[in-house]
Protein backbone atom coordinates (compact mmCIF):
# COMPACT_ATOMS: atom_id res chain seq x y z
CA UNK A 1 0.00 0.00 0.00
CA UNK A 2 1.36 3.48 -0.94
CA UNK A 3 1.04 6.08 1.47
CA UNK A 4 -1.04 9.18 0.75
CA UNK A 5 0.18 12.12 -0.15
CA UNK A 6 -1.24 15.43 0.39
CA UNK A 7 -0.01 19.39 0.70
CA UNK A 8 -0.27 20.96 3.91
CA UNK A 9 -2.39 23.97 4.94
CA UNK A 10 -0.07 25.60 6.24
CA UNK A 11 -2.25 28.24 8.02
CA UNK A 12 -4.23 25.52 9.50
CA UNK A 13 -1.84 23.54 11.11
CA UNK A 14 -0.12 26.60 12.91
CA UNK A 15 -3.48 27.54 14.14
CA UNK A 16 -4.16 24.21 15.70
CA UNK A 17 -0.52 24.42 16.98
CA UNK A 18 -0.81 27.48 18.92
CA UNK A 19 -4.35 27.21 20.18
CA UNK A 20 -4.55 26.37 23.66
CA UNK A 21 -8.10 25.14 23.59
CA UNK A 22 -7.80 23.08 20.22
CA UNK A 23 -8.09 18.93 20.59
CA UNK A 24 -5.15 17.55 18.72
CA UNK A 25 -6.42 14.20 18.46
CA UNK A 26 -6.93 11.00 20.09
CA UNK A 27 -3.95 9.58 21.98
CA UNK A 28 -2.37 12.68 21.08
CA UNK A 29 -0.04 15.21 22.99
CA UNK A 30 0.55 18.77 22.74
CA UNK A 31 3.56 18.49 24.89
CA UNK A 32 4.83 15.64 22.58
CA UNK A 33 8.64 15.74 22.90
CA UNK A 34 10.73 16.02 19.70
CA UNK A 35 14.23 14.09 19.39
CA UNK A 36 16.04 15.96 16.83
CA UNK A 37 18.76 13.74 15.72
CA UNK A 38 21.82 14.85 14.12
CA UNK A 39 24.80 12.86 12.51
CA UNK A 40 27.70 14.74 12.44
CA UNK A 41 31.67 13.80 10.56
CA UNK A 42 34.29 16.75 11.24
CA UNK A 43 31.10 19.07 10.76
CA UNK A 44 32.44 22.53 12.39
CA UNK A 45 32.63 24.51 9.63
CA UNK A 46 28.35 24.68 9.54
CA UNK A 47 27.31 22.67 12.86
CA UNK A 48 26.78 26.03 15.14
CA UNK A 49 24.64 27.21 12.67
CA UNK A 50 22.30 24.09 12.05
CA UNK A 51 22.37 23.65 16.15
CA UNK A 52 21.20 27.33 16.36
CA UNK A 53 18.32 26.76 14.01
CA UNK A 54 17.01 23.99 15.98
CA UNK A 55 17.09 25.91 19.11
CA UNK A 56 15.75 28.44 17.50
CA UNK A 57 12.58 26.40 16.72
CA UNK A 58 9.23 28.20 17.76
CA UNK A 59 7.88 24.39 19.65
CA UNK A 60 9.37 24.56 22.86
CA UNK A 61 9.58 20.76 23.20
CA UNK A 62 12.66 19.99 21.25
CA UNK A 63 15.54 17.43 22.66
CA UNK A 64 19.37 17.75 20.59
CA UNK A 65 21.20 14.48 19.91
CA UNK A 66 24.00 14.65 18.37
CA UNK A 67 25.78 11.41 17.42
CA UNK A 68 29.63 11.66 15.94
CA UNK A 69 31.74 9.63 14.19
CA UNK A 70 35.36 10.31 15.05
CA UNK A 71 35.75 13.46 14.18
CA UNK A 72 38.91 15.04 14.18
CA UNK A 73 37.98 18.97 13.86
CA UNK A 74 35.53 20.66 16.49
CA UNK A 75 32.70 19.14 15.94
CA UNK A 76 32.31 17.72 19.61
CA UNK A 77 33.03 20.75 21.26
CA UNK A 78 30.37 22.70 19.55
CA UNK A 79 27.77 20.12 19.37
CA UNK A 80 28.59 19.84 23.55
CA UNK A 81 27.84 24.03 23.62
CA UNK A 82 24.15 23.28 22.56
CA UNK A 83 23.29 19.34 24.73
CA UNK A 84 24.91 17.26 26.96
CA UNK A 85 23.68 14.00 24.50
CA UNK A 86 26.83 13.87 22.33
CA UNK A 87 27.61 10.22 21.26
CA UNK A 88 29.88 8.60 19.37
CA UNK A 89 29.24 5.96 16.56
CA UNK A 90 29.38 4.29 13.04
CA UNK A 91 30.31 3.33 11.03
CA UNK A 92 28.61 5.95 8.68
CA UNK A 93 25.46 7.96 9.07
CA UNK A 94 22.52 5.40 8.77
CA UNK A 95 23.87 3.56 11.80
CA UNK A 96 24.56 6.81 13.49
CA UNK A 97 21.07 8.13 12.53
CA UNK A 98 19.77 4.58 13.81
CA UNK A 99 21.73 4.76 17.33
CA UNK A 100 20.01 8.29 18.21
CA UNK A 101 16.68 6.77 17.78
CA UNK A 102 17.74 4.30 20.44
CA UNK A 103 18.98 7.34 22.66
CA UNK A 104 15.99 9.29 21.88
CA UNK A 105 12.85 9.67 24.57
CA UNK A 106 10.70 11.79 22.22
CA UNK A 107 7.62 10.65 20.69
CA UNK A 108 8.69 11.49 16.90
CA UNK A 109 12.38 11.63 16.17
CA UNK A 110 14.08 14.49 13.42
CA UNK A 111 16.88 13.26 11.68
CA UNK A 112 18.37 16.96 10.39
CA UNK A 113 22.02 16.83 8.65
CA UNK A 114 24.81 18.81 10.40
CA UNK A 115 25.04 20.82 6.90
CA UNK A 116 20.76 22.23 7.28
CA UNK A 117 19.65 25.25 8.91
CA UNK A 118 15.86 25.05 9.64
CA UNK A 119 13.04 27.40 9.11
CA UNK A 120 11.82 28.30 12.54
CA UNK A 121 8.06 26.68 12.44
CA UNK A 122 9.54 23.78 10.86
CA UNK A 123 9.28 21.55 14.28
CA UNK A 124 5.84 22.95 15.16
CA UNK A 125 4.45 22.39 11.88
CA UNK A 126 5.80 18.97 11.83
CA UNK A 127 3.84 18.34 15.37
CA UNK A 128 0.70 19.71 13.81
CA UNK A 129 0.61 17.58 10.72
CA UNK A 130 1.35 14.58 12.86
CA UNK A 131 -1.92 15.66 14.92
CA UNK A 132 -3.73 15.22 12.16
CA UNK A 133 -2.99 11.85 11.09
CA UNK A 134 0.20 11.61 9.43
CA UNK A 135 2.95 9.66 11.36
CA UNK A 136 5.63 10.27 9.17
CA UNK A 137 6.64 14.24 7.98
CA UNK A 138 8.44 15.32 4.68
CA UNK A 139 10.37 18.93 5.25
CA UNK A 140 11.61 19.85 1.82
CA UNK A 141 15.47 20.50 1.56
CA UNK A 142 16.20 23.36 -0.74
CA UNK A 143 19.90 24.69 -1.51
CA UNK A 144 21.17 27.78 -0.63
CA UNK A 145 21.52 29.80 -3.92
CA UNK A 146 24.54 32.05 -2.29
CA UNK A 147 26.94 29.31 -2.64
CA UNK A 148 27.39 29.02 -6.29
CA UNK A 149 26.09 28.43 -10.17
CA UNK A 150 25.41 24.48 -9.24
CA UNK A 151 23.44 25.34 -6.35
CA UNK A 152 20.72 27.38 -8.61
CA UNK A 153 20.80 24.70 -11.25
CA UNK A 154 19.83 23.02 -8.23
CA UNK A 155 17.37 24.58 -6.87
CA UNK A 156 15.68 25.24 -10.14
CA UNK A 157 15.35 21.02 -10.10
CA UNK A 158 15.10 20.15 -6.61
CA UNK A 159 11.66 22.66 -5.95
CA UNK A 160 10.00 20.98 -8.34
CA UNK A 161 10.03 17.85 -5.43
CA UNK A 162 8.37 19.71 -3.10
CA UNK A 163 5.09 18.11 -2.37
CA UNK A 164 6.32 14.82 -4.50
CA UNK A 165 6.63 12.23 -2.70
CA UNK A 166 8.33 9.85 -5.50
CA UNK A 167 11.34 12.34 -5.07
CA UNK A 168 11.41 13.67 -1.40
CA UNK A 169 11.82 11.64 1.97
CA UNK A 170 10.52 11.97 5.45
CA UNK A 171 12.77 12.44 8.46
CA UNK A 172 10.39 13.20 11.07
CA UNK A 173 8.62 10.23 11.72
CA UNK A 174 6.62 9.05 15.31
CA UNK A 175 9.54 6.98 16.55
CA UNK A 176 7.52 3.74 17.03
CA UNK A 177 6.51 3.95 13.14
CA UNK A 178 10.39 4.06 12.46
CA UNK A 179 11.46 1.41 14.60
CA UNK A 180 8.77 -0.96 12.97
CA UNK A 181 10.53 -0.20 9.43
CA UNK A 182 13.58 -1.22 11.06
CA UNK A 183 15.26 2.35 10.68
CA UNK A 184 17.86 3.64 7.89
CA UNK A 185 19.12 0.04 6.36
CA UNK A 186 22.86 0.72 6.81
CA UNK A 187 24.26 -1.30 4.15
CA UNK A 188 23.08 1.79 1.47
CA UNK A 189 24.61 4.97 1.57
CA UNK A 190 23.27 6.04 -1.03
CA UNK A 191 19.77 6.63 -1.36
CA UNK A 192 19.18 5.58 1.83
CA UNK A 193 16.25 8.46 1.97
CA UNK A 194 14.60 6.47 -0.77
CA UNK A 195 15.06 3.55 1.09
CA UNK A 196 13.82 5.00 4.38
CA UNK A 197 10.50 6.58 2.29
CA UNK A 198 9.79 2.84 0.18
CA UNK A 199 9.80 1.46 3.54
CA UNK A 200 7.24 3.16 4.78
CA UNK A 201 4.82 3.36 1.97
CA UNK A 202 5.23 -0.48 1.62
CA UNK A 203 4.01 -0.42 5.37
CA UNK A 204 0.75 1.61 5.01
CA UNK A 205 1.83 4.53 6.52
CA UNK A 206 0.46 8.05 5.58
CA UNK A 207 3.01 10.73 4.68
CA UNK A 208 2.14 14.31 4.67
CA UNK A 209 4.26 17.75 4.09
CA UNK A 210 5.06 21.01 5.31
CA UNK A 211 5.58 24.65 4.20
CA UNK A 212 8.50 25.01 5.87
CA UNK A 213 12.09 24.69 4.50
CA UNK A 214 15.62 23.50 5.78
CA UNK A 215 18.20 25.42 3.84
CA UNK A 216 21.22 23.19 2.65
CA UNK A 217 24.34 25.19 3.24
CA UNK A 218 26.65 22.42 2.04
CA UNK A 219 25.65 22.87 -1.42
CA UNK A 220 28.55 21.52 -4.11
CA UNK A 221 31.41 24.68 -4.90
CA UNK A 222 33.20 22.72 -7.62
CA UNK A 223 32.22 20.74 -10.64
CA UNK A 224 34.08 17.87 -11.18
CA UNK A 225 34.41 16.66 -7.03
CA UNK A 226 30.94 16.96 -7.58
CA UNK A 227 30.93 14.64 -10.86
CA UNK A 228 33.08 12.24 -8.24
CA UNK A 229 30.43 12.41 -6.00
CA UNK A 230 27.80 10.96 -8.38
CA UNK A 231 30.57 8.37 -9.74
CA UNK A 232 30.95 7.16 -5.94
CA UNK A 233 27.04 7.44 -5.34
CA UNK A 234 26.36 5.44 -8.66
CA UNK A 235 28.75 2.63 -7.23
CA UNK A 236 26.62 2.47 -4.07
CA UNK A 237 23.53 2.58 -5.99
CA UNK A 238 23.79 -1.57 -6.65
CA UNK A 239 22.88 -1.87 -2.88
CA UNK A 240 19.65 0.42 -3.04
CA UNK A 241 18.22 -1.02 -6.16
CA UNK A 242 18.79 -4.67 -4.73
CA UNK A 243 16.61 -3.20 -2.43
CA UNK A 244 14.15 -1.25 -4.46
CA UNK A 245 13.46 -2.64 -7.98
CA UNK A 246 10.37 -1.56 -8.38
CA UNK A 247 10.87 2.15 -6.99
CA UNK A 248 14.00 2.48 -8.65
CA UNK A 249 12.87 2.99 -12.00
CA UNK A 250 11.24 5.65 -11.32
CA UNK A 251 13.32 7.52 -8.38
CA UNK A 252 16.61 7.06 -10.57
CA UNK A 253 15.19 7.80 -13.82
CA UNK A 254 16.40 10.41 -16.14
CA UNK A 255 12.85 11.00 -17.25
CA UNK A 256 10.62 12.39 -14.58
CA UNK A 257 7.37 13.40 -14.42
CA UNK A 258 7.89 15.80 -12.35
CA UNK A 259 9.46 18.01 -14.59
CA UNK A 260 6.71 17.68 -16.99
CA UNK A 261 4.63 18.92 -14.24
CA UNK A 262 6.68 21.88 -13.86
CA UNK A 263 6.91 22.65 -17.87
CA UNK A 264 6.01 26.01 -17.73
CA UNK A 265 9.04 26.91 -15.17
CA UNK A 266 11.35 25.53 -18.31
CA UNK A 267 9.43 28.35 -20.13
CA UNK A 268 9.90 30.94 -18.07
CA UNK A 269 13.48 30.14 -17.46
CA UNK A 270 15.09 28.53 -20.56
CA UNK A 271 18.20 29.42 -19.91
CA UNK A 272 18.30 27.54 -16.69
CA UNK A 273 16.34 24.39 -18.01
CA UNK A 274 19.06 24.46 -20.30
CA UNK A 275 21.54 24.42 -17.91
CA UNK A 276 19.44 21.69 -15.93
CA UNK A 277 19.26 19.40 -18.47
CA UNK A 278 23.30 19.98 -19.13
CA UNK A 279 23.88 19.46 -15.52
CA UNK A 280 21.59 16.57 -15.85
CA UNK A 281 23.49 14.71 -18.44
CA UNK A 282 26.78 15.02 -16.50
CA UNK A 283 25.37 13.59 -13.56
CA UNK A 284 23.47 10.61 -15.08
CA UNK A 285 26.67 9.96 -16.87
CA UNK A 286 28.99 10.12 -13.91
CA UNK A 287 26.43 8.07 -11.60
CA UNK A 288 26.05 5.39 -14.87
CA UNK A 289 30.02 4.96 -14.92
CA UNK A 290 29.87 4.59 -11.40
CA UNK A 291 27.17 1.59 -11.56
CA UNK A 292 28.37 0.34 -14.00
CA UNK A 293 31.68 -0.05 -12.91
CA UNK A 294 30.54 -1.54 -9.79
CA UNK A 295 27.96 -3.73 -11.63
CA UNK A 296 31.61 -5.36 -13.84
CA UNK A 297 33.75 -6.02 -10.59
CA UNK A 298 30.99 -7.97 -9.21
CA UNK A 299 30.42 -9.62 -11.75
CA UNK A 300 34.32 -10.95 -12.22
CA UNK A 301 34.17 -11.70 -7.85
CA UNK A 302 31.67 -14.62 -9.07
Amino acid sequence: MVGFVDAPNHSLALSRYNSEAVCYGKGFMKQSLVSVIVPTRNSAAMLRDCLESIREQTYPHIELIVVDRDSTDETKAIAAEFTDSVYNYGPERSAQVNYGVTQAAGEYVYKVDSDFILEPTVVAECVARAAEGYPAVVVHNTPDTRVGWIAKVRKFEVDMYKYDLTHSSARFVRKDVYESIGGFNVSITAGEDYDFQNKLNRAGYLTGFVDAEALHLGEPRKFWPHMRKFYDYGRDFVNYKQHNQAESKQQLGFFRGVYWKHRRKFVRQPAMGAMLVAYLLCKYSAGGLGLATQKLRRSASL
